[in-house]
């Protein structure tokens, strides 16, 4: 599924921001959880709901630990696939962080 349903996530996130935790409305933006920069794709396995702010607020840096345990939660309770990179980054290293998700991202690319 590509990144287009909003709705899912509304629905999965209870109407709130990934980030802060408040209620997001109509302007809520869809952002790439893992940022593409480091590899992450434009599907719903890979975005949460946030506020606007929230979103740019978090820039193109890799989640917390917190922040990957709740979304693995969430993804779970909604029956949600979760990316095999996420999990891989939850499983890092400190300081191995961007290649764990670099290699896991690369496994994922069919051959060429």
């Amino acid at each position: 599924m590509r990144i287009g349903d909003p709705n899912l996530l509304a629905i999965s996130q209870r109407g709130r921001c990934f980030y802060c935790g408040e209620v997001v409305g109509a302007k809520a933006t869809v952002d790439h959880f893992i940022p593409q920069c480091y590899g992450g794709i434009d599907d719903i396995a890979n975005t949460v709901l946030a506020h606007r702010r929230c979103n740019i607020d978090k820039g193109d840096r890799l989640p917390t630990p917190d922040e990957i345990e709740r979304l693995i939660e969430i993804r779970r309770h909604a029956r949600l696939p979760v990316w095999p990179p996420i999990l891989a980054l939850r499983d890092a290293e400190d300081g191995e962080e961007w290649i764990v998700v670099a290699r896991a991202v690369a496994a994922l690319r069919p051959s060429q």
